[in-house]
């Protein structure tokens, strides 16, 4: 049973960049074919700096910048974690080359199925300087037993 204590539990702030190259990248990888996506030149007549990043791209360089760091400390075996949910609400685009800040916090640790089913979510505001960009929840499950 994951440890109720985690519940508010902030994490390290992530800082990245994203180069061009990765988000025409990945919004190729997903099919996302607006041209805002993927050519600079169409992002700049839209009134973008740059090309402007897809919106599920922020889920995945969080959770690649911060690893399964969490998942451990909470004695889970990450290959028996599955991701059952994700939201995101945008305050403001986000373009390739700006500095991103994601800070975020463990909002909730609940269990469902008669105990069976352990739910984590996570809460994540994202920031460029200190504009508020972007916030982003996901909720990870866990079946009983399945403990590292």
């Amino acid at each position: 049973m994951i440890a109720p204590e985690f519940v508010g539990k902030r994490l390290d702030p992530v800082v990245l960049e994203v180069p061009r190259e990765r988000v025409v990248a990945f919004a190729r990888a997903i099919g996302e074919d607006a041209a805002v996506h993927v050519d600079v030149d169409a992002a700049r007549a839209a009134g973008h700096p740059e090309v402007v990043l897809p919106p599920t791209m922020l889920f995945g360089l969080e959770l690649e910048a911060r690893g399964e760091g969490l998942l451990v400390e909470m004695g889970l075996d990450p290959l028996r974690v599955l991701h059952a949910e994700q939201s995101f609400t945008y305050h403001r685009s986000v373009h390739a080359g700006e500095e991103l800040r994601f800070e975020s916090v463990v909002a909730d640790v609940y269990r469902r199925m008669g105990g069976r089913l352990e739910f984590i979510v996570q809460e994540t505001a994202v920031h460029r300087g200190g504009e508020h960009l972007a916030d982003l929840r996901q909720v990870l499950v866990i079946e009983e037993g399945e403990t590292a």
